[in-house]
């Protein structure tokens, strides 16, 4: 749990713990999926993500497409 002072100077900023990671994980996942072949599987480990398809979801939600399509 996120210490309240942080919380609140967050919410101050209008933005949360949450929406900072996603932000940080999507310029990585971005990076990584031009500047690698590495397999998507192995990006959504180095990203944090427990599972490829909660990768995948992700990366839609932040980008519209899918990592894969992202690539090409």
């Amino acid at each position: 749990a996120l210490p309240i002072c942080l919380r609140r100077h967050l919410a101050q900023q209008q933005t949360s713990y949450q929406q900072l990671l996603d932000e940080l994980r999507f310029e990585r996942a971005k990076l990584l999926l031009n500047d690698t072949d590495w397999p998507i599987y192995r990006i959504a480990e180095t990203l944090g993500f427990s599972e490829t398809a909660s990768f995948r979801h992700a990366f839609v939600r932040w980008s519209g497409v899918a990592p894969s399509q992202f690539r090409v």
